[in-house]
This record gives C-alpha cells, structure tokens and sequence, in this order.
C-alpha cells in the first residue's frame, strides 16, 4: 500500500508525493524520530517555543521550511526520506505538511 504526504510551500503550491512501503521500511517510529531530531539539530534549528519544550509537529514543521522550494519540486532524495521520516514518525497513512497555515 503506497502512503502519501503533500506539501503546502508559504506560497500556497502545493506538492503531493506518494511514498512506498519499501521506502518507508527505512524507518520505524522510534528510528523517525530520531532522524527529525538529528536532521533538526545538524540544520541548527532553534524552538520556537519560549519555555524550550520541543514538540515534534514543530520539529517537522520547521524542518520542512528549512528546504528549499526546489527540493520538493522535483523532489530531492533528502527531501524525500524528510518525507518519509515525518509520514513513520507521525504514524499516519497520509500526513500534509502546511507551511503556509504552519500546521500538519
């Protein structure tokens, strides 16, 4: 079964990408997680939140802005396993990531 995740850029374009099982196979909840809050650290990303609690719908949203417009149009291979990883560690078979309303 293909599982799917769109994109919304600021700009209101949006992106759909179908993901399949042997590519989500890279990843369970737990391994997700940990490569969003890896990828989140490597890009230097801060919390936006002002008593420092880190959540991981902001982790994966602020990641997903930290990538370029290009990366998802076509979409780049670590575009792609960000995709992936969000879809696992969010545990849904569809996810749409809005970063034009900041919300998944």
């Amino acid at each position: 079964m293909d599982h799917q995740v769109s994109v919304v850029l600021k700009n209101g374009e949006r992106y759909d990408f179908a993901l399949g099982a042997d590519e989500l196979a890279a990843f369970d909840p737990a391994s997700a997680r940990h490569w969003i809050a890896e990828a989140f650290l490597e890009a230097g990303l801060e919390t936006p939140n002002p008593m420092g609690k880190m959540l991981l719908i902001d982790q994966i949203l602020l990641l997903a802005v930290n990538f370029k417009p290009a990366d998802y149009n076509p979409l780049t291979p670590q575009a792609r396993r960000f995709l992936c990883a969000a879809l696992q560690a969010m545990g849904r078979p569809s996810l749409t990531i809005d970063m034009a309303a900041y919300k998944l």
